[in-house]
């Protein structure tokens, strides 16, 4: 959703071919544990061991890859949410038709989250000035804040 051109904002040079990070695998197996304290193992295994993986431009890179894959999975996880409120909301629409709006309101969630994100991650970038830290700053808000959105999102449809 709107973030490969937020990353490109951030990064200096351009984004990586996203399609090609061969460490998308590592963030699917992420949400699939429900632990986000593996948000950024990907990244940080990325800056590990690709060549330049520790400047700048290949820290901001790691980290928009894993971005990029955790945007992937949010755009998923946020079909799923809004087919589970479209589901509830038909149990509800003929007794509670007040009630029947979940799926406007995951959708008005989503919407308020991404300016949210987009706002928050921008004085996250802005904060470092013309420091080359700013890189870095912006493309890992953009990365933990949709790893989170993604969890919670699928938290929002796997309620029991």
């Amino acid at each position: 959703m709107r973030i490969a051109a937020l990353a490109l904002m951030l990064l200096p040079c351009g984004a990586l071919a996203q399609d090609d990070w061969i460490y998308a695998p590592m963030v699917d197996a992420c949400l699939a544990s429900g632990d986000m304290l593996c948000i950024g193992e990907a990244a940080g295994l990325c800056m590990s061991e690709e060549p330049d993986g520790e400047t700048t431009f290949g820290m901001s890179s790691c980290l928009a890859g894993e971005a990029a894959a955790w945007d992937t999975l949010l755009n998923t996880e946020y079909a799923a949410a809004r087919d589970f409120a479209r589901a509830m909301d038909a149990d509800d629409v003929d007794l509670f038709p007040e009630f029947a709006v979940r799926a406007d309101q995951v959708q008005a969630a989503q919407r308020a989250w991404i300016a949210f994100r987009d706002a928050n991650c921008a004085m996250q970038y802005g904060a470092w000035g013309a420091g080359s830290m700013r890189q870095i700053a912006g493309a890992d808000c953009l990365m933990q804040m949709t790893a989170a959105q993604t969890f919670a999102l699928r938290d929002y449809h796997n309620v029991p």
